[in-house]
C-alpha cells in the first residue's frame, strides 16, 4: 500500500524544556530505583560528553533522546505499531528511507549497529537554525509517537500521579516538586520518597547526573 509521505513541522517542548523534563525524570528514577535495579528506571541519562537519554518502559517500546551541536535526535520504537518492521508481514526498506529523510547525518552516525536505527517507528528532530522541530511522517499512523512522547512528564504533578500507581506507594509531592524545580536534595528528600533507598547512593548519581555531559 503507497504511503503518503509528508514533511511537517512538529508541534513539541522547546530544547530546554525537554532536557528539564529528562534530567527530573532520570533523578526521579535514580532515587526510586537502587544501581542493582537500574533496569527498573523508565529514563537513565547516557555516560557520554553530550547531553543524552534513553527511555524505556519496560514493554517493549523505547525513545532514544539526543542533544547534539545542530539540534535534537529523538527515535522512538512502539513495538506494537504497524509500522513496527520486526512485526510487518513483508519488510519494508523504503520505510525508513522515507522516515529518515533530510535528518542530518550527524544523528544516525550516532549508533554503530546499523539494526538499532530500525527499532524505529518515528522519529523527529529539532533544528536548532530554523529553531524548530521537524518530522517525516506516514498518513494515517503517527508511528506510536503521542503514546511515547506523552511518557515524558511535564511537571511534578504528572509524575507523581504516575508514581502513585507504578510503585502503589503514596508519592512525597513536595520532593518531586522541588526536583522540578531544581532545588538541591538531601539525605532526608531521598527517605522521603523512597525509604528504603541507600540516601548517599542516590546523591552520588544524582550529583553525576547532573553534571554529566552539561
Amino acid at each position: 500500500m503507497k504511503r503518503n509521505i509528508i514533511a511537517v513541522t512538529a508541534e513539541y517542548l522547546s530544547p530546554q524544556e525537554l532536557s528539564h523534563q529528562l534530567k527530573c525524570m532520570a533523578v526521579l528514577d535514580i532515587i526510586m530505583n537502587s544501581e542493582e535495579d537500574a533496569w527498573l528506571r523508565r529514563v537513565q541519562k547516557y555516560s557520554s560528553e553530550k547531553e543524552a537519554y534513553s527511555f524505556s518502559n519496560g514493554s517493549g517500546d523505547e525513545m532514544d533522546i539526543f542533544f547534539e551541536e545542530n539540534g535534537i535526535f529523538i527515535r522512538g520504537f512502539d513495538h506494537e505499531n504497524d509500522l513496527n518492521q520486526f512485526g510487518a508481514d513483508e519488510w519494508d526498506d523504503s520505510f525508513f528511507a522515507e522516515t529518515y529523510a533530510g535528518i542530518p547525518e550527524n544523528f544516525l552516525e550516532i549508533y554503530e549497529d546499523g539494526e538499532q536505527k530500525e527499532y524505529m517507528t518515528f522519529c523527529m528532530w529539532y533544528d536548532y537554525g530554523a529553531a524548530c522541530w521537524r518530522q517525516n511522517i506516514t498518513e494515517g499512523d503517527d508511528g506510536g509517537k503521542d503514546f511515547l512522547l506523552s511518557c515524558i512528564c511535564k511537571n511534578a504533578e504528572e509524575w507523581a500521579e504516575w508514581a502513585k500507581y507504578y510503585y502503589e506507594a503514596d508519592i512525597d509531592l513536595e520532593v518531586v516538586r522541588k526536583v522540578y524545580s531544581g532545588g538541591k536534595l538531601t539525605a532526608e528528600d531521598i527517605k522521603r520518597l523512597n525509604e528504603e533507598r541507600d540516601a548517599k547512593e542516590a546523591l552520588s548519581e544524582i550529583e553525576a547526573v547532573q553534571m554529566d555531559g552539561d
